[in-house]
């Protein structure tokens, strides 16, 4: 059984939730594929699916995807107090969102226990908050979690809004379930 502590909360489910996502983009795809018509060819539908949102004032599914990844290694960075990684918010194709995933994750994967366990007390500063911080246990609780799966399920929700064939079993990527 493995203990929890910050790090065991934060980089592993946001690595599984990094993931989803990009198996959920190869069903976007195949969706967009198969929506294709002569006048309207696939990639048509596919560019009009990453440019959605839920809402005219929320961001589009590609901006979802980036702030996402942009949480997770922001969150990680902060935790383990070392420099957080810029990415240029470039990416337009699915392709380019998944390699922003594959980034992401891969920095994820450099990141050791060490580096984060016992942090429940640093002081985290964000940018919007410049003479305030909260504690490190408060912001993976309050603000890290909660804002990461927020750019998460909106990003599934455009997917699901634009009709692509997923569901919660596609969310939750797997459990690790054991024999009694």
């Amino acid at each position: 059984m493995q203990e929890t502590n910050l790090y065991t909360i934060t980089v592993p489910p946001m690595t599984k939730a990094l993931e989803m996502l990009s198996k959920l983009m190869d069903k976007a795809v195949m969706h967009a594929e198969s929506k294709g018509t002569e006048r309207h060819p696939g990639s048509k539908h596919l560019a009009s699916l990453l440019n959605d949102r839920l809402v005219f004032d929320q961001f589009n599914f590609i901006k979802q995807v980036q702030v996402a990844c942009d949480n997770a290694k922001g969150g990680a960075s902060r935790l383990a107090e070392i420099e957080i990684p810029v990415y240029e918010d470039n990416e337009k194709t699915v392709p380019e969102l998944k390699a922003r995933i594959e980034k992401t994750t891969a920095f994820l994967e450099t990141i050791e226990p060490k580096q984060i366990i016992g942090k429940e007390s640093v002081k985290i500063t964000l940018p919007y908050f410049p003479t305030k911080y909260i504690t490190g246990f408060e912001y993976a609780t309050e603000y890290l979690l909660p804002n990461f799966y927020f750019h998460i399920v909106t990003a599934y929700s455009i997917l699901r809004k634009n009709g692509v064939d997923i569901g919660k079993k596609d969310y939750i990527n797997g459990l690790p379930l054991k024999d009694l």
